[in-house]
């Protein structure tokens, strides 16, 4: 413990009439030296994982009622941290990925099942923003490239035969295609992977299904 620290509780101790009080030493103290006790408890906590996990399972209401008291000011320090350490969050969540990967692909699958109206609600609101925007007109400027280079002579009427002999219907799942689930072009062979744009080469599928296949080679995997 600091000297300084030691003589602010010894002129405490001997002030007035010199009566002690425990309390009310320790409660001057606490107050004169919190820098002290902020490092002290953060030390002790990191040296006691084990002490933090039981306390949080005993009081489960706590963090919220806490959290909802001061809203406002913990949003103010968490900002401030991730801007201070934006690396080392970084490479936490890295790390974390890596040893959890299949939990977390579990999880995010499970809350795509359950929330596709939520998933795409945020898509499209996530798509009028100027980040989303600049995303799109990317993905768009690379999808026309690729076009130039390949074979694309699929015509509107090739396209009608293709849509009939699957009888208007998604190639992997099955689904009939409505006015509110309309068809797409998918690719076998996907064309960031060599494929062309020929009636051989081309499927109706959902917007659902062609999102899963993604660039994937063997499409064969994932139809029902």
């Amino acid at each position: 413990m600091p000297e300084s620290v030691i003589i602010q509780g010894i002129e405490i101790l001997f002030r007035g009439n010199n009566m002690f009080d425990k309390k009310e030493y320790m409660k001057i103290w606490r107050e004169k030296n919190k820098e002290y006790c902020f490092e002290y408890h953060r030390e002790w906590l990191k040296n006691n994982p084990k002490y933090i996990k039981k306390w949080n399972e005993d009081n489960p209401e706590y963090q919220k009622q806490y959290y909802q008291k001061n809203k406002e000011k913990m949003l103010v320090q968490g900002k401030e941290y991730r801007q201070k350490n934006k690396e080392k969050i970084l490479e936490l969540r890295k790390k974390y990925y890596q040893n959890n990967r299949e939990i977390i692909l579990k999880k995010n699958k499970e809350y795509q099942e359950e929330n596709p109206e939520n998933i795409l609600k945020n898509h499209r609101k996530y798509m009028k923003t100027d980040k989303g925007k600049s995303v799109r007109q990317r993905y768009c400027f690379k999808r026309q490239t690729r076009e130039r280079e390949i074979i694309n002579t699929l015509t509107a009427q090739e396209w009608i035969d293709i849509l009939k002999q699957y009888k208007f219907r998604c190639a992997y799942c099955g689904k009939k295609f409505t006015l509110f689930d309309r068809e797409t072009r998918d690719h076998i062979i996907p064309i960031s992977k060599g494929g062309n744009n020929v009636k051989e080469n081309v499927v109706p599928a959902c917007q659902s299904c062609n999102s899963k296949k993604y660039n994937k080679l063997n499409w064969e995997i994932i139809k029902k």
